[in-house]
């Protein structure tokens, strides 16, 4: 699998104004599952790029946030339209999009350091790196087997690999033309409400904090409070930090 391009751009300065970047950081095991680049043991892997390292596919990202964005609609219909601008209508993937959400990768420095690390084995021997560093980044947790249907399996158990918790992953936005204040808004209510990715989400697998930013360094906190600006919603403090609205 290749690696994914890296971002060569935040954001044009007819963007200053708008999220160039989407944060996600992980907070329980996610099962990514996919082709990992030197392949392991487990019966399902994870998915990697050429170096090893895991990443969100950005299908995955857009299919979540298009999810999320249903329950901002529905809390104030009149974002439909900013919704349909962002991730299209009936989930088709057509070219009037104006939001391209690449794959959410490790942190430029850590692909960096991979990278450079790869470029001074010996031909041939690389692949025992690109292992390493998916078992660095990764666990395999065993379980049993379920059959067609839906019993355990009787002497089998099945391996998972997954995404530690505390990784960061950043996935840069591209837009293609300047977003509307409301389109804004409905992409910050959708990555307020993006809260799980990967299989298994409903055995707790894949619990997600993700947040949009300018910067791909950008802090966790900042961002949260940046998110909640763009969203138009704040947190209060009369009601112990939970998250209210400002206006509808």
């Amino acid at each position: 699998m290749r690696e994914p391009a890296p971002h060569t751009a935040a954001a044009d300065r007819s963007e200053a104004a708008a999220p160039a970047f989407l944060l996600v950081d992980l907070v329980a095991p996610a099962i990514f599952a996919g082709a990992s680049a030197a392949g392991t043991a487990a019966d399902s892997d994870v998915v990697t790029d050429d170096h090893g390292l895991p990443y969100l596919p950005r299908q995955r990202i857009a299919a979540r946030l298009r999810d999320a964005a249903v329950t901002a609609v529905r809390a104030e219909p009149a974002l439909l339209p900013a919704a349909h601008a962002l991730f299209g209508a009936s989930r088709r993937h057509g070219p009037g999009r104006i939001l391209r959400i690449s794959h959410a990768t490790p942190p430029e420095p850590v692909r960096a350091a991979v990278a450079w690390a790869l470029e001074q084995r010996a031909p041939g021997t690389a692949n025992t790196l690109v292992r390493a560093v998916t078992d660095a980044f990764t666990s395999v947790e065993s379980g049993v087997a379920i059959d067609g249907s839906g019993a355990p399996a009787d002497a089998r158990l099945r391996t998972v690999r997954v995404v530690d918790p505390g990784l960061r992953l950043t996935a840069p936005l591209r837009w293609t033309r300047t977003p509307a204040p409301e389109e804004v808004r409905c992409l910050a209510r959708a990555a307020l409400a993006f809260t799980r990715a990967g299989l298994k989400a409903g055995r707790g697998r894949g619990r997600l904090d993700a947040r949009l930013a300018q910067a791909p360094d950008t802090d966790s906190e900042s961002a949260h409070a940046r998110t909640l600006a763009w969203a138009d919603v704040h947190a209060g403090t009369e009601t112990e930090g939970t998250v209210r609205e400002r206006r509808v």
